[in-house]
């Protein structure tokens, strides 16, 4: 049971919203369709080490200047296109303009359209945190689910200048809420920005763990873990209710 809390706060990717819709699958499909043939494997190492690059977390926290999620997106392509020799064949611009549309194809979880209102219902706010630009697609998914909810607060790292894990984006969260650390907890899937970023901000933090890992090494222990959103109902019982 976490204790008392007036107010709940989400990451949104991996969190609330799937990513079936982002590059790492439609990047693929685009190249296929296109008839460029590419080494499987090959592609997805590269991928890989270039989106352990562009969205390390701790470093991005501490980056300056500060750089857009969608100017993460194009450093990546730019450097697979490169590595790739695709330049020539690909418009780099209008692939990302492409791509990052596409991101706003991805779904909600199964479980978001029961799990959010009911919590809503039990009386607590609810409130949005990611690492996403303010017109960022994977975050229209959610407002424009049409579920029977208001987010009173959509905090983007682009909007308060910052990534988690750091802890400017949490107390700007918690600046609109006007509302203490410990009035709130924070529900995410990652230990390194959501878990530790919310820990160290002072909020009572859930680990959506929905793989089945072990919780890593090196970061402050969430207050409680979850497989996936309907965990909460046993932790949030609702606002007042310390039964």
């Amino acid at each position: 049971m976490i204790p008392p809390v007036k107010a709940i706060l989400f990451d949104v990717l991996y969190t609330l919203v799937d990513d079936t819709g982002f590059p790492r699958y439609q990047l693929r499909n685009l190249l296929i369709a296109e008839e460029i043939d590419l080494d499987d494997d090959q592609f997805e190492e590269v991928y890989r080490a270039l989106s352990r690059k562009e969205y390390d977390w701790d470093t991005a926290a501490v980056e300056r200047p500060f750089r857009s999620i969608k100017d993460r997106h194009r450093s990546r392509l730019t450097a697979l296109y490169e590595h790739f020799g695709l330049n020539e064949y690909r418009d780099l611009e209008s692939d990302i303009e492409l791509l990052w549309e596409r991101i706003a194809t991805s779904g909600l979880y199964p479980e978001v359209s029961e799990v959010l209102p009911t919590l809503a219902a039990r009386g607590y706010r609810l409130a949005l945190i990611s690492n996403a630009d303010e017109n960022d697609p994977v975050i229209q998914v959610i407002l424009c689910a049409e579920l029977p909810i208001t987010f009173e607060a959509v905090v983007t790292s682009e909007g308060a200048g910052a990534y988690k894990p750091a802890a400017r984006i949490f107390e700007h969260a918690l600046w609109r809420l006007d509302l203490d650390p410990e009035e709130t907890v924070f529900v995410g899937d990652s230990p390194s920005s959501d878990v530790a970023g919310g820990s160290r901000a002072g909020l009572r933090t859930v680990w959506v763990n929905r793989k089945g890992g072990e919780y890593p090494a090196g970061y402050p222990a969430p207050d409680a873990t979850v497989t996936d959103l309907t965990g909460l109902f046993d932790l949030l019982p609702g606002v007042g209710d310390t039964d």
